[in-house]
């Protein structure tokens, strides 16, 4: 740790000593950063996941924007729901049900980014009540984030205080005795201090049995400006989730025979779930052309849970008429903490004709996490009729595994973004070093596991914008992640770092006065040594020689009229194992689909029907593999969404009624499935009426 704080000092230092005469202004166009409803889902920049104010047109890699507009048009409440119409991601269903995870590219991302930091991923669900857009950098990050996997990053950016009073609440009821409580209060309390607070509750059951969940959410922020060149803002979140721990279906084909609301955990699964951040960001303007910004983030998450895990091999009997499952019951208690500090200069600066455009930042990270899992007795149930012996047979628990790995981190980055002509150069690398080590009771190593590991890793990207509406890229990119949360291998020992490299090239295009922006690239990335779950113990892991993910992805936000918008999507992937010892070369990557769309849009009718407007999604999965070894395939599906809403005035304030109805075709499909992750259905047709009122000068 001294090693990072001491570059935090200098970095700091080297500031004060910069002469802001030495450097010269660049000029530049004024940009907004986040969106209206004219500009729909279209977004200019993306502020946090790139580190720097650049256009996204000017960017040499792709990078998707999910719009608050969107959000809102939509009427979702979740971060797997609000990315779904986002090219090269999958759903990917989080431990017990409880959070979304995504796989991007190919690459399953168990960790997401709020504001630029790394946070747990048994983090309770990202509430999208305080959540601005959120960012997705695609391809290997590893030179601005370090541990970053090969596919990509989401960058969460949530909502800061505004300089006018402002409210709004909302209710939401629907399917499933859903209800959805939010708040989101903004006030100025003095010229320099505002402060804004977002609240939520939600209490629901679901479409399987037995399921639930409810959750309290809190989120203040306060900024402090002390001076027009300087800015403190503190945030903090708090979380806590009393939920049924859903197992979904065991990996098995026999599964896929099972009606969506099967349950095969008893009644008594539980997980309760509580934690939360806190951050604090100081951000000062030595000059117009050089800036500075110093930053920390802890966050915590504690997780005590009763689940039913399926047994090795889930079913027995599988192939006959009465199969029969065997699940366990396992007590568990899980305990995550991430904490990051980071301090970056930005500069800009001319070099004869040539326009730099600098950052420098050096960063400081520890992640822990402990964990003891308690096994009890197997159970068999009848796959038809799954009916738990009362009371429960769960006998006299025992050791399962418990133990704990931890991971501490500094790393130095630097990024130069060169301007000439119509040209855009941007170099950048980062180096990293991460000491690591792990402990397993019952697994090993014992004693504890050590793992020292260093890495640079560079990316270079050209943008070539001949005309104003056509922006030409190539880059390369290499990522660098140590498995240290992976699980352990089979003879005990962590397994080494999983490494990425990416190759990516596309076209940036403008049309309609920037109206239509359509974003097109074709990518391929190899990794080596991806850990997967062990076929034969899920307890495991074992690691992949090289995969491959090769594809192309379209994406078309759009803004047609000021009253209609629009979003469309379509992948490609051909992701695989390339070579291995274990699994046969020409095995697809868990929960990818070869083929998949996307297309939102929404249209406010107007004339006769003014405050009236109404919106139809489409989606499209194909086919995947439902586990690392190749003897799942979960079916291509087609999801149907739309709404209807209407906005209108009370007592001189905005009032909207919101219908919305997931899956209005009631399509049966799999959201996501694994090898730590079991098969998870997706839900049927789902209604909701959600309304809200605001008030204040910022509505």
């Amino acid at each position: 740790m001294k090693y990072g704080l001491a570059l935090l000092t200098g970095i700091v230092g080297i500031a004060g000593q910069v002469h802001a005469q030495d450097i010269k202004r660049e000029e530049v166009e004024e940009i907004t950063v986040y969106g209206t409803r004219e500009d729909g889902y279209r977004a200019t920049v993306a502020p946090q996941v790139n580190k720097t104010d650049t256009p996204l047109q000017e960017i040499p890699f792709s990078v998707q924007v999910v719009t608050r507009e969107l959000i809102e048009d939509r009427g979702i409440a979740t971060l797997g729901e609000a990315l779904r119409y986002t090219p090269g991601l999958s759903p990917q269903v989080g431990f017990g049900a409880s959070n979304d995870r995504l796989t991007i590219r190919g690459s399953t991302v168990p960790f997401n980014y709020k504001n630029g930091f790394r946070r747990s991923g048994f983090s309770a669900n990202d509430q999208l009540a305080n959540i601005e857009q959120i960012e997705i950098l695609k391809g290997p990050a590893s030179a601005l984030y370090g541990r970053a996997e090969a596919g990509g990053v989401v960058n969460i950016v949530t909502k800061q205080p505004l300089s006018e009073a402002y409210a709004n609440v909302s209710a939401e009821y629907g399917d499933f005795d859903a209800l959805r409580l939010t708040a989101d209060l903004n006030a100025p309390l003095s010229d320099a201090v505002s402060a804004r607070l977002n609240l939520s509750y939600d209490d629901r059951e679901s479409f399987r049995d037995l399921v639930y969940s409810r959750e309290y959410f809190v989120a203040p922020v306060v900024q402090w400006r002390p001076s027009d060149r300087t800015t403190l803002t503190v945030e903090g979140e708090y979380a806590d989730r009393e939920a049924f721990a859903d197992r979904g279906f065991g990996n098995n084909p026999v599964f896929l025979e099972a009606p969506l609301e099967r349950q095969f955990g008893n009644q008594d699964a539980r997980q309760d779930r509580n934690g939360g951040l806190l951050t604090a960001v100081i951000e000062h303007s030595f000059s117009d052309a050089l800036s500075g910004r110093v930053a920390a983030s802890y966050s915590e998450v504690e997780l005590d849970g009763l689940f039913y895990n399926y047994g090795f091999p889930p079913v027995s009997g599988a192939g006959g008429p009465d199969p029969l499952v065997n699940v366990r019951p396992t007590d568990s208690t899980d305990k995550q903490t991430n904490f990051t500090t980071q301090a970056e200069l930005y500069a800009q600066l001319r070099i004869g004709a040539v326009d730099h455009k600098l950052l420098l930042g050096v960063e400081y990270g520890e992640d822990t996490w402990e964990y003891l899992y308690l096994g009890g007795q197997t159970v068999q149930l009848d796959f038809d009729n799954p009916v738990f012996p009362t009371p429960t047979a769960q006998g006299s628990f025992t050791l399962s595994f418990g133990g704990d790995n931890n991971t501490e981190s500094w790393a130095v980055y630097i990024q130069d973004e060169i301007s000439f002509g119509d040209f855009r150069l941007l170099v950048g690398g980062r180096y990293d070093q991460s000491d690591n080590d792990g402990f397993d009771s019952v697994f090993g190593p014992n004693p504890r596991a050590i793992r020292e590991e260093s890495k640079f890793s560079p990316r270079v990207g050209l943008t070539w914008t001949p005309v104003q509406q056509v922006s030409l890229y190539a880059s390369w990119s290499n990522s660098f992640v140590p498995q240290t949360f992976a699980g352990v291998l089979r003879g005990g020992g962590l397994p080494k770092a999983l490494e990425g490299e990416s190759y990516e090239a596309g076209a940036k295009l403008s049309f309609l006065d920037g109206r239509v922006r359509p974003t097109i690239s074709l990518f391929d990335i190899e990794r080596t040594g991806v850990a997967v779950s062990d076929p034969d113990d899920f307890n495991f892991v074992i690691q992949i020689g090289e995969t491959q993910t090769r594809g192309i992805e379209v994406e078309v936000p759009a803004a047609i009229t000021e009253r209609w918008r629009l979003i469309a999507n379509y992948t490609y992937l051909d992701a695989e194992v390339t070579r291995d010892s274990s699994l046969p070369e020409g095995t697809r990557l868990v929960n990818v689909p070869d083929l998949s769309a996307s297309l939102w849009t929404s249209y406010d009718i107007g004339g006769s029907f003014e405050g009236l407007s109404a919106g139809v999604g489409v989606v499209y999965i194909g086919e995947r593999a439902g586990n690392s070894f190749g003897s799942i395939e979960l079916p291509d599906y087609t999801r149907v969404d739309a709404n209807l809403a209407y906005s209108f005035e009370v007592g001189g304030k905005p009032l909207e009624a919101q219908l919305n109805v997931l899956n209005v075709f009631d399509e049966f499909y799999y959201d996501s499935g694994g090898g730590f992750i079991p098969l998870y259905p997706g839900a049927p047709r789902t209604v909701t009426l959600r309304v809200s009122y605001s008030f204040g000068a910022g509505q």
